[in-house]
């Protein structure tokens, strides 16, 4: 088995996802993988830092910190409002609609880290629903191998955060799935929810026990 190290520069990347703003407000937030009892949260404004690089630099750290403490890291997928004084944030407390993720993984049991195999066949159903959305007049999504499988990211220009359009983003999920799922991978359809949480590139992502055929990945950007 391989040591994983951690990549600053995917982590960096995790803003080309979520832009900030002097108005921005992101929750990371943190599993531990042995016992899920453990859960960490915290909140960055910007207003609380002098410069939004300065949140961002302590978002870095302190998702490393847990990561390194065997935490799988997530962040939310869409901007949270600006006046939030919660811990967690709730679908109402999102701004707009800004990313829509398409999360592929393995048919069955998840319960173990992926395998190469695994991994190739996300990927090859990932580029056939990117053709099928281009096709149909999407843009060109973010990719990430997500560590145990495969993400889009498709960018929705801040659509109001509304029942319309969670419908309609709950009913694209769906309807990618109908078309596309296979014995071996699926789109998880149950990503819908405004305030989703998602993995964060350039951590390790930690599920059961590691092997020699299934190690712990990063989650890294690919093209």
């Amino acid at each position: 088995m391989n040591t994983v190290t951690h990549d600053l520069e995917q982590i960096k990347g995790v803003w080309k996802l979520i832009p900030l703003g002097k108005d921005s407000v992101v929750e990371l937030r943190a599993f531990h993988y042995q016992d899920k009892t453990k859960v960490c949260r915290q909140i960055f404004q910007a207003s609380d830092f002098k410069s939004t690089d300065g949140m961002k630099l302590a978002f870095e750290r302190k998702a490393l910190f847990w990561n390194a403490q065997g935490y799988n890291i997530y962040i939310t997928l869409n901007p949270i409002k600006s006046d939030f004084k919660g811990n967690s944030a709730k679908d109402t407390d999102i701004a707009s609609r800004n990313l829509m993720l398409v999360d592929i993984d393995r048919t069955g049991d998840t319960t173990q880290p992926a395998t190469d195999t695994d991994i190739a066949n996300a990927k090859a159903l990932a580029e056939k629903i990117m053709r099928f959305l281009d096709e149909q007049g999407w843009t060109k999504p973010f990719q990430v191998m997500s560590g145990n499988g495969w993400h889009l990211y498709y960018v929705l220009n801040r659509l109001d955060n509304n029942d319309e359009n969670t419908d309609l983003i709950k009913s694209t999920l769906n309807t990618l799935a109908e078309h596309f799922n296979n014995g071996d991978v699926s789109v998880d359809t149950a990503v819908f929810n405004a305030s989703r949480i998602t993995k964060v590139p350039g951590t390790v992502m930690r599920k059961g026990e590691e092997t020699h055929d299934r190690p712990y990945r990063q989650a890294v950007f690919s093209e």
